[in-house]
């Protein structure tokens, strides 16, 4: 099974559809899409608003592939349960997104084991196309069940950073 997830605060339906037209090319493959509160509703995938934190915990452990945002949550998740992960940032620019942290965070987990990142919704559909085929090697390096000091020393900083555009933005 093929799990996205949009995460819990914001809507993402621009990754929401871009993985139900996937799915719908490619019906053999069981996609399940956590889509909170957005407005696209899915044709093709299964779907569910919200999960319980252990109903998303199982659907994390059971899924051979996950498809998220560039959530920390999301991604230290899919970490934690071994499990390869195409990342997929929100956008400034489409107004998905209120700073682009997450692109910015997507250049430093690019060249990670078992991380992929699209850039674009081309990218996801190949992306998820080329995982199917079997073509995107997993390392077991992504099965850590703790995170390296570099990736916290760089989430720490991400934060520090983060919080301090904020208080400039409200500044202006």
């Amino acid at each position: 099974m093929i799990f996205a997830t949009i995460g819990s605060m914001l809507p993402f339906d621009r990754l929401v559809q871009v993985v139900d037209g996937w799915s719908g090319e490619h019906p053999a493959q069981e996609v399940l899409i956590q889509l909170g509160q957005g407005q696209y509703v899915p044709r093709h995938a299964k779907w569910v608003r919200m999960m319980r934190p252990l109903e998303f915990n199982q659907s994390v452990e059971s899924c051979e592939l996950m498809v998220a945002h560039l959530g920390m949550g999301s991604f230290i998740t899919a970490m934690q349960a071994g499990k390869p992960v195409i990342l997929f940032p929100r956008s400034l620019a489409l107004g998905e997104i209120t700073s682009d942290h997450q692109r910015q965070a997507a250049d430093w987990l690019r060249d990670k084991p078992g991380v992929w990142v699209a850039d674009d919704e081309t990218a996801l559909q190949g992306l998820l196309d080329a995982f199917c085929a079997g073509q995107l090697s997993v390392s077991p390096e992504v099965g850590s069940r703790s995170a390296s000091n570099e990736l916290i020393t760089h989430v720490r900083q991400f934060i520090h950073e983060s919080r301090g555009q904020k208080r400039e933005h409200k500044g202006e």
